[in-house]
């Protein structure tokens, strides 16, 4: 397995309006397995032609396409209305995973839930929550979340967030390790006073997360990243993941 990239990388080209798939396309000669685009950097009038453009690249470079939904899947007693039509944008663009923020569930019935799987069970579209920096994904409603969740034998997957425990007041570790078992997407990002900053070759805790992790578990960098500073990025998580594998 290779190191995988999230568009967050670019965000001071995304927010001097380069578009996503402009970025991405200097990742041509970059050792990655799969790339996460960024639903709130595409602009309405030409997200259709640049999603296109990207799934072409994805399958030029042979490449896993994770798209970032900025929204929650629960709200309140609902789920997100516009599931069915990101599921067929997926559809459209071989994308192989949406992921949304958890949201507010715990007004959601049996009933819902159900209905949730079946439209699951009808896609080949993997869906994930991420837990998010407030109170709905504090570890201890989480944990009652996922729970809940494997209950109910939903087929949800969840997006593990290094970063966004940072602000609910947990430290990252303390957290995978109560949540490690659900884990089926790993974003990585190391924070210092509650901003992201670049990963260092010395032993840190994203490490150790990382030497734990399930090995099938895709691993994406998602934190701002300067151009010239990326490859070395790449490369030192590559380094620890070829690591990993020799000693399964």
């Amino acid at each position: 397995m290779k190191v995988s990239i999230n568009t967050a990388v670019f965000l001071d080209d995304l927010q001097a309006h380069v578009s996503q798939f402009t970025c991405l396309q200097r990742l041509s000669a970059s050792a990655i397995d799969a790339i996460e685009v960024r639903g709130e950097f595409f602009q309405p009038a030409t997200k259709a032609s640049e999603l296109h453009k990207i799934d072409q690249l994805c399958q030029q470079q042979n490449w896993q396409f994770y798209y970032s939904v900025p929204e929650e899947l629960f709200q309140g007693s609902t789920v997100n209305s516009q599931l069915t039509t990101y599921l067929k944008m997926a559809q459209e663009n071989h994308i192989k995973s949406l992921k949304f923020s958890l949201g507010d569930c715990q007004q959601i019935s049996p009933a819902t839930l159900a209905a949730l799987q079946q439209q699951l069970a009808a896609t080949k579209v993997k869906v994930t929550i991420e837990n998010q920096p407030n109170e709905n994904a504090t570890l201890a409603n989480l944990e009652q979340r996922l729970a809940w969740l494997k209950a109910a034998q939903s087929s949800l997957g969840y997006t593990f967030d290094a970063g966004n425990w940072c602000w609910v007041a947990t430290e990252p570790l303390t957290a995978f390790t109560k949540v490690q078992a659900a884990i089926s997407v790993f974003h990585l990002k190391a924070i210092q006073n509650k901003d992201t900053v670049l990963l260092t070759a010395k032993p840190a805790n994203w490490q150790k997360m990382l030497a734990q992790l399930q090995s099938s578990v895709p691993v994406f960098l998602e934190y701002a990243i300067p151009n010239e500073q990326l490859n070395q990025q790449i490369d030192l998580v590559n380094q620890l993941l070829q690591q990993r594998q020799a000693t399964l």
